[in-house]
């Protein structure tokens, strides 16, 4: 006989009233129930007596609405009850995974202020997205192609007469230093500009006083920013006042601006208008650089298309053979500051930094971080089984799967929020040091936006249930008869331990030996010998009045006591030195070509104590060096110059737009003018009459500088009371050119020390899991006759194999990259296997301490209590 079935609909009906708990056993029971009439009374019967009986469990649609309404903040707050017991209950194992997160997060903080910062220069002003630089790449001879941050005089206003595409352009020149006088009071302004009308109307720093439309309408006008003018009128309304600078003319303030934001590449304290300098030979002006200028393009325009224009613009104005010489470049104004290490003579730059590092530094926070989550991973799986039983206990009475996996889950994230907290304490304490280290005004207010609090509050979500769900699905699948009896299997979930520790140490090492390459490289560039005696000089800025007075000055400073020597330049060594054009005669023909080029005093080379490969160097016994018509050139430009075998000397040789022939009566040892990551260009050097030096050079006893300062200024005081006496040692000049890997090396630095601490923190938790686990097999072992060093040993060869597995890894990966990295540098230290093994010992070292920490502990503990551990 078919067996009949209890009616689809009645059955969709009782699912309806009853609550799905409790849905199967009313199901079951009225199902008996239809059979048993059905085989007494038939299936019609047993089918109207079933629809009954559904009818009539309508008195439990109050059990049912019970039943399904509970509260989840009752249960959340029961899983948070559980939560802090747990974190209580296993102290140390709390402290490793909130320390390690905590200090993952605070670096990470960190480095993302940092790195929002260098993103958002330039991003205050409006127009930023349509204002572009207009830059240069010089080709000249043999010297190499550069790309150069300057412009010439006349090209803005005529770029924007030419090309409707730019609706606006000004230019940027520096004034440098300028003395100026209020009510007999002196004062610097450091960094004057000389800007076009436009300039505030394109940039959109802002105004305290004054009128942005009418700004440097009258060419004596002078804006000031708001600490200037308070360092020269006080408490005074500065509006209107009139200052007199040193060359007796007289400017009147009419605007005050506040002081320009650290996130500015254009830093400047006073601005005037090019009106006061404008002439029709600067407006002819073409072939000279030495200004910046930048264009605003209009909302549709193509900056691709106008480059490409670029070229028939300089043919215009300057002929065909000009772009044998010159090309011509935007680049947009936000990548002004990240994007122009390759740029040279890029003066106007403030805090220059490389994209490259910035991205550096994203990697490393984010690595820093994920060796935080695999540790608080690892030493959650790790834990797993000293809580199987609380897992069993709660499965057996009925917990559902997901609801350990919530528990679980809970826990994860309430550590990092604990971490987190943690985190912005260590932040605020360490921000003040990071400002000093990378030269910075970073702020934690920028973490407390909305929308940034909302992502960091996101994104440590995001953590806790990345780095928790792995364990929480382990401890969750346990089953609960083997979890009751504490006999979980653990060897897939060691395996996978294992890897993750590979993994974080693997990432630790490799930040560590670039590390050590880049503070290397970094040292080697500072200490090399250059070429020149770069120790103990002292560098101090001329200007037209205090040049008017060198020779008594050099006599004087030469009389005293701590001064060894004096000299005088018209460019600091230490920089990217100008470039000109040249001439010299081989054979019967006149050759073209360019160079670097310096002008210097008679006595610069014994000065600097420079070597002399070829003739002499320059001297006041002749007349020829006095009249600038002998030249002294390096191995580099002679090289080029010279003709088989032929000496150099007696060279007719001149540059620029000078007639007269001089000679080369010198060539100089290769010297390194400028930073070691470039070659080594030609070069050539004279006394030339040009109407004033730069700077002066300074030689004293390096055993009595206060002394020799002290002396200088009194001279210097007596002769320019108007100016005050300022100076800066050469050394920490050039150290400046390499301040941008000082602070890369010296963060990775402090990323690798953070790295290789919760790397251990994590080898820690794990070892003492571990020794935990084999306490009764360490304590037989004992029994049996084993010595301390030995169960060391046992205890510590796992994890030490593990760190050496990790540094195989991690070795000839990092080796392929700082090789391409140190490639990038003319002169560059060599990559050798020293440096491998420093650091895979000293991990190794680093790791077996910390697990030895834990073995010792077991080895030296009494086995009878070691055995009676359950």
């Amino acid at each position: 006989m078919k067996k009949v079935h209890p009616p689809k609909l009645a059955r969709r009906l009782l699912r309806l009233l009853i609550s799905e708990p409790l849905f199967d056993d009313f199901d079951g029971d009225l199902t008996e129930l239809f059979w048993e009439r059905a085989e007494a009374k038939g299936a019609t019967a047993a089918k109207l007596h079933y629809y009954k009986d559904v009818l009539l469990s309508a008195r439990n649609i109050d059990l049912k609405r019970k039943l399904k309404f509970h509260n989840p903040l009752v249960m959340y707050k029961n899983y948070l009850k559980i939560a802090f017991r747990n974190l209580l209950k296993y102290k140390g194992y709390s402290f490793i995974n909130i320390t390690g997160l905590a200090l993952g997060m605070s670096a990470c903080l960190l480095i993302l202020l940092f790195v929002n910062n260098e993103l958002n220069f330039d991003g205050f002003h409006e127009k930023k997205s349509k204002i572009y630089r207009l830059d240069e790449v010089q080709r000249f001879g043999t010297v190499s192609e550069q790309k150069v941050a300057l412009s010439m005089y006349p090209m803005g206003p005529n770029i924007l007469a030419d090309y409707p595409e730019v609706v606006n352009f000004t230019r940027y020149w520096t004034a440098g230093r300028t003395l100026v006088e209020y009510n007999n009071k002196q004062v610097y302004m450091d960094k004057l500009v000389r800007v076009d009308t436009s300039f505030l109307q394109m940039f959109d720093f802002k105004l305290i006083e004054g009128s942005r439309a009418d700004a440097f309408k009258d060419n004596l006008d002078v804006m000031i920013s708001e600490t200037l003018a308070k360092r020269i009128f006080g408490s005074e309304d500065p509006i209107g006042k009139t200052l007199k600078t040193s060359g007796e003319n007289l400017v009147k303030v009419s605007g005050v601006f506040e002081d320009v934001p650290e996130n500015s590449h254009l830093q400047f304290d006073a601005l005037v208008g090019t009106g006061m300098w404008d002439s029709e030979q600067r407006q002819n002006g073409w072939g000279s650089n030495y200004l910046n200028t930048y264009l605003q393009l209009a909302p549709n325009a193509d900056p691709s298309a106008l480059e490409a224009k670029f070229d028939d613009f300089l043919v215009k104005y300057m002929g065909e053979e000009t772009l044998e010489y010159y090309t011509l470049f935007l680049q947009p104004l936000t990548d002004v500051h990240l994007g122009s290490m390759d740029i040279t003579h890029d003066y106007n730059n403030y805090n220059k930094f490389a994209r490259s590092s910035v991205n550096i530094f994203l990697v490393l926070a984010f690595f820093v971080l994920l060796i935080a989550s695999i540790n608080f991973m690892n030493l959650s799986t790790a834990r797993a089984a000293t809580r199987s039983r609380e897992v069993g206990v709660r499965k057996s009475i009925g917990a559902f799967k997901g609801q350990i996996t919530r528990q679980f889950m809970v826990e994860s994230v309430l550590l990092t929020f604990i971490a987190l907290l943690i985190g912005f304490g260590l932040c605020a304490l360490a921000i003040k040091p990071l400002n000093q280290i990378i030269d910075r005004e970073l702020s934690m207010q920028l973490l407390f936006l909305p929308q940034h609090l909302l992502l960091i509050v996101a994104t440590t979500v995001f953590i806790g249930f990345l780095s928790g769900i792995y364990p929480a699905l382990v401890m969750s699948g346990f089953n609960p008869v083997l979890a009751l009896k504490g006999a979980v299997s653990t060897s897939r979930k060691s395996f996978f331990r294992n890897a993750l520790v590979v993994f974080q140490y693997a990432i630790a090492i490799a930040i560590i030996i670039g590390t050590v390459v880049a503070t290397d490289q970094l040292n080697y560039m500072q200490n090399l010998n250059l070429g020149f005696e770069k120790d103990n000089v002292i560098a101090i800025q001329m200007y037209d009045d205090t040049n008017e007075k060198y020779d008594l000055l050099a006599s004087e400073f030469n009389n005293l006591p701590n001064v060894t020597n004096v000299t005088a330049t018209s460019q600091r060594l230490g920089n990217n030195l100008h470039q000109t054009s040249m001439q010299y005669r081989a054979d019967t023909a006149l050759i073209q070509g360019s160079s670097s080029f310096v002008v210097v005093d008679n006595n610069f080379f014994d000065f600097y104590k420079m070597e002399m490969v070829e003739g002499r160097a320059l001297s006041d016994d002749y007349a020829a060096d006095e009249a600038g018509l002998s030249f002294v050139i390096n191995e580099t430009l002679a090289q080029e110059i010279r003709q088989g075998n032929e000496s150099v000397l007696g060279t007719k040789f001149h540059f620029g737009g000078a007639d007269t022939l001089g000679q080369v009566v010198g060539v100089v040892k290769d010297f390194n003018y400028n930073k070691l990551s470039l070659k080594v260009e030609p070069l050539f050097m004279s006394k030339q009459d040009f109407g004033g030096w730069s700077e002066m050079n300074v030689k004293i006893k390096g055993e009595s500088v206060k002394e020799a300062l002290a002396e200088m200024e009194m001279v210097w005081t007596e002769l320019f009371p108007q100016r005050p006496f300022e100076y800066k040692f050469l050394d920490e000049h050039i150290d400046e050119m390499y301040r941008s890997e000082q602070q890369l090396t010296k963060v990775i630095s402090i990323l690798s020390v953070l790295a290789i601490i919760i790397a251990s923190l994590g080898l820690f938790g794990l070892a003492s899991f571990t020794v935990r686990q084999r306490l009764k097999e360490m304590g037989i072992r004992k029994v049996l006759g084993a010595s301390v060093q030995q169960i060391v040993m046992i205890l510590s060869r796992k994890f030490t194999l593990l760190v050496i597995v990790a540094f195989a890894i991690a070795a000839p990966l990092t080796y392929y990259f700082m090789s391409d990295w140190l490639s990038s540098y003319a002169f560059s230290i060599k990559l050798g296997l020293g440096v491998f093994i420093i650091v895979g010992v000293g991990s190794w070292l680093i790791a077996l301490l910390t697990v030895s920490l834990q073995s010792i502990r077991v080895a030296k503990s009494n086995p009878v209590k070691t055995l009676r551990v359950d």
